[in-house]
């Protein structure tokens, strides 16, 4: 089961997977000081939930922070405000996350003192309306595809 619980949400909610009332979901790990694959990731997230119009209300976007030391409700709060209003970003007790990074099969590589980046695999993991893994998509998933080719 791809399935979760207990995680809070940027405006400080808890949340589980049951909660997006069988909406299948694209899960997106990442953190919010990431400076490249993230904000990409998340615009992408953003094209799609426009482009599918009126059928965006049976997708839930979610983004899952790896580094919940540092994104605090605060900060995912502010972060989200980049990106479609839609998208939930989660974060929660660190052992929660470990477990879902395990669950998930996400490469997280230790965070580099330098610069605060953190190494991690930029997959966009679809999940059903019942909670099952369904597939994931490389970083470079194109928003455009499935809505035929754009005039």
């Amino acid at each position: 089961s791809a399935s979760f619980n207990n995680l809070v949400n940027h405006e400080g909610v808890t949340v589980s997977s049951g909660d997006f009332g069988g909406k299948h979901m694209l899960v997106i790990f990442g953190f919010s000081a990431c400076k490249y694959t993230c904000p990409t990731e998340l615009g992408m997230a953003s094209q799609l939930l426009s482009k599918l119009g009126d059928h965006a209300d049976k997708l839930q976007v979610v983004f899952i922070t790896v580094d919940p030391k540092n994104d605090t409700v605060a900060k995912l709060k502010e972060y989200h405000k980049s990106f479609d209003a839609r998208i939930q970003m989660l974060t929660g007790e660190e052992a929660d996350i470990k477990s879902l990074v395990e669950n998930y099969k996400v490469y997280v590589g230790d965070k580099k003192a330098s610069d605060g980046d953190i190494d991690h695999s930029t997959f966009m993991y679809l999940i059903n309306g019942k909670g099952r893994y369904v597939g994931h998509f490389a970083p470079d998933f194109n928003a455009s595809e499935g809505q035929g080719e754009e005039k």
